[in-house]
């Protein structure tokens, strides 16, 4: 009996913290969505719904966890009985939460589809394809249980066979993620400062956004690892959902500040135009003032058709 309260007193104390920084969370995602909308306000249509759909997947999470610190910290606090047992906002709160982290993913993944060249492009995708699917199927295997589950003493049954390779395998798919963005972007260096400058500023965004929802997954594990009678991993995964809507908030947010970055002067003149000799020597003079064919630059491959100039490629690029 102590330890079952002792196990329940970590899991609600968890619970409770994590629950309140992820409504804190939602704050920032409707200041970000409210500036998506005022800074872009003629983006792609689909692009702009998926913010909208990402916001409103966000109001639906937030409004579930004010729905379990209501239930087991007000209505509740003092009953036994109903602390033990598992209410339908839990479960509903991480099949949101599973939607959130699919939609991000795969808007990544289209990133990088888009961005690489065509004799990379599935060797990519398929490593992302898998480890996104991974996280899904054992996701919905979670939700499964615990939706099946009427008490949370019965929780941690399951835990090391459905909620640690959930946790494992989201890891994986933003580390895969991640690599593959930076490979693309590596992958289109050039000669030329202000672009390999550009793609510089967006491997760090990158990196960055998988340290963080990566490290969150890792305190997760190791949960999971120290403490798996409880639930107390049960407070990271309340901050999945706002983790996911930020990263990609903020990098639509970010163009902006990226493409007004000072840029090299190539403008018009496609290189393939122009000698060799003389480009060496304007290179080197950083005198140049005609267009760059950003593919052509490319010293690894010459198929890439997504990107023709510096200033296209911080428009476009910057949405990673």
């Amino acid at each position: 009996m102590a330890a079952i309260l002792q196990s329940f007193q970590q899991t609600f104390g968890a619970g409770l913290f994590g629950g309140l920084l992820a409504i804190g969370m939602y704050g920032l995602t409707t200041s970000q969505t409210y500036l998506y909308f005022v800074e872009y306000p003629k983006d792609e249509t689909w692009t702009r719904i998926l913010v909208w759909a990402l916001w409103a997947l966000n109001t639906v999470h937030t409004a579930l966890l004010v729905h379990l610190i209501y239930h087991y910290f007000i209505v509740n606090a003092f009953n036994a009985f109903e602390l033990s047992q598992n209410v339908w906002s839990l479960p509903s709160s991480m099949v949101v939460h599973l939607i959130i982290a699919f939609l991000v993913m795969i808007y990544f993944l289209g990133v990088i589809f888009l961005f690489c060249t065509r004799k990379l492009r599935w060797w990519l995708a398929i490593p992302n394809v898998c480890a996104i699917l991974l996280h899904i199927g054992f996701g919905i295997e979670s939700i499964i249980h615990v939706f099946s589950t009427h008490s949370l003493v019965q929780v941690p049954v399951f835990t090391k066979t459905a909620f640690l390779p959930m946790v494992a395998s989201q890891a994986a798919a933003d580390i895969v993620l991640a690599s593959s963005l930076c490979f693309v972007l590596h992958d289109h260096r050039t000669s030329f400062r202000s672009t390999n400058s550009i793609l510089h500023t967006l491997m760090i965004y990158a990196i960055n956004r998988c340290l963080l929802t990566t490290g969150v997954a890792v305190c997760s594990l190791l949960m999971i690892g120290l403490k798996p009678a409880s639930m107390i991993y049960i407070g990271p995964e309340f901050l999945f959902a706002g983790l996911y809507t930020n990263a990609l908030l903020t990098s639509l947010n970010s163009r902006r500040r990226i493409r007004d970055t000072p840029s090299s002067d190539y403008n018009s003149m496609q290189l393939s135009d122009i000698p060799s000799d003389v480009m060496a020597m304007e290179s080197q003079n950083n005198r140049a003032s005609h267009r760059v064919d950003v593919a052509a630059m490319s010293p690894k491959t010459g198929s890439y058709d997504g990107v023709n100039s510096v200033d296209d490629l911080k428009q476009a690029m910057a949405i990673v």
